[in-house]
């Protein structure tokens, strides 16, 4: 079997990266009246070619690599936001928060990782990530308990791993 090149690669990424822009505004609508698929199609060039414009579809930007591990990426992410919430409410209802400001090191090695982990901190009720300088997070967390839980280095591995 042919080695793909760079360039090959590039374009199977664009074209993978077209396939889910339209399934996803396909499942979201519904529809298959053919005006309507049109401008489903329409839409989802334009937002390419936007996305193109704009740098955002470099090569980490949707590693092909990766849509595999994706679900259970985020049936792990979906468990750390439900277990995050119930220790967020349980401190909120106890009044036993003490908010601090701690530093989270990142070990991604692109900016796609960095997103991620960011993000993923943010989306986990308890915890915002609030600057991100190179590969240094500043995060509020709602109490020290929270704040340790991000300093096990847990959700950075898990992180890191997506992109292997």
């Amino acid at each position: 079997m042919a080695k793909l090149n760079k360039d090959s690669l590039k374009t199977l990424s664009f074209i993978t990266y077209f396939i889910i822009l339209f399934v996803f505004w396909f499942i979201l609508s519904g529809y298959l009246k053919s005006l309507l698929l049109f401008f489903g199609l329409v839409s989802v060039l334009f937002v390419f070619w936007m996305s193109y414009r704009a740098k955002a579809l470099e090569e980490d930007s949707l590693p092909l690599k990766i849509i595999l591990r994706l679900p259970f990426y985020w049936i792990w992410l979906f468990k750390e936001i439900f277990k995050s919430g119930i220790t967020t409410t349980a401190l909120i209802w106890n009044g036993k928060y003490s908010p601090q400001l701690i530093s989270v090191k990142a070990s991604q090695k692109n900016r796609t990782g960095i997103a991620n982990y960011a993000n993923a901190i943010t989306l986990t009720p308890g915890t915002v990530t609030i600057e991100v300088d190179k590969k240094t997070f500043l995060v509020h967390a709602l109490s020290k308990k929270l704040s340790e839980d991000l300093q096990t280095d847990d959700m950075n591995k898990v992180i890191t791993d997506l992109d292997k």
